[in-house]
Parts: C-alpha cells; sequence; structure tokens
C-alpha cells in the first residue's frame, strides 16, 4: 500500500504542530477523501500522555516527552466530523522528538489489536524533531503479508517543507 500523497502545505502544517509542541511528543489525524489530496485536512489532537499514566511493554513510565496518547474526546470530534462529511481518516501523524523517524515497538503495539491494525486503511507518518526543528519524516504502512507495519517513503525535504 502506498502513502497518501500529502500536498505540500498540510506535511508543512504537520511539521509545524511538531516543532511547536517539542520537546514532547504530538498527535493528529489527516482526514478528507481518498484520492483527493485537495480534500485532505489535519486534524491535531492533543497527546494527553501526562494526564494518562504510560508504560511501555517492559514496563517503564513513559511521559508525553516519549510517548503520545491521542484524547479521546477530541478523536471522536473528528471522527464525528468524518461521518457527517463524507470523509476517512487518511493517516495519523505523531512525532519523535530527539529522535529519528521510525515505528516503534509502542507505535505497533497501540496500532494493532489482536495482531490486526486497528485502522487497516490509513497510513501512519512519523516526524523526527530534533532540537526544536523538524529534521525528517516516514511513512509507515500495513503490509497484511508481512503483517508489520513498513517503512512505506520518507516524505518529501523537509528544508523545502519549510520555505
Amino acid at each position: 500500500m502506498q502513502p497518501p500523497a500529502l500536498p505540500p502545505d498540510r506535511l508543512a502544517e504537520i511539521l509545524r504542530h511538531a516543532e511547536a509542541g517539542y520537546p514532547e511528543e504530538v498527535c493528529g489525524m489527516v482526514i478528507g477523501t481518498p484520492g483527493l489530496p485537495d480534500t485532505f485536512r489535519v486534524r491535531p489532537i492533543t497527546n494527553i500522555a501526562n494526564r494518562e499514566p504510560q508504560a511501555d511493554a517492559g514496563g517503564g513510565h513513559r511521559s508525553a516527552r516519549t510517548a503520545y496518547l491521542m484524547d479521546p474526546r477530541e478523536q471522536l470530534r473528528v471522527l464525528r466530523e468524518i461521518e457527517a462529511d463524507g470523509a476517512e481518516v487518511i493517516a495519523f501523524y505523531h512525532s519523535h522528538p530527539d529522535h529519528d523517524a521510525y515505528f516503534s515497538a509502542m507505535d505497533r503495539e497501540r496500532a494493532l489489536v489482536g495482531g490486526e491494525p486497528i485502522w487497516p486503511g490509513p497510513s501512519y507518518l512519523v516526524v523526527s524533531v530534533m532540537g526544536g526543528r523538524a529534521h525528517g519524516a516516514r511513512w509507515f504502512t500495513w503490509d497484511p503479508a508481512a503483517r508489520e507495519f513498513c517503512a512505506a517513503a520518507a516524505a518529501p525535504a523537509i528544508a523545502q517543507e519549510q520555505g
């Protein structure tokens, strides 16, 4: 599966969100009509990892500095928006402060239930933010044959997007 063709202004919006949230992780959704990038809209969602106890697979404590948890009320608001206008979830995104753009074990764990993706269609965009500046971004998509999230493509050059 190919990641969506995210318009440059939408990618720039996500990068600004990631930089503004530094040194914590940010998260959100991209919604719209598949195959029609002009309809894509970025919907930032509050990361509530500091309000809700977070633990990684090893039981270690995680905060918004190293994890994200989307506010369920805000997610519901976006899902209602989708339902009202016939859109779909195109992608989920989040940032990795002072780390590369990779799909972590925790990212995988949260994207799956019983070994299957909760959202089989949307891609995932992970943005690396180093020292407060977007450093890189990479798309991840579900590969049903491999039963894994695979790196699909690097997002277009970050420097170009920040113009």
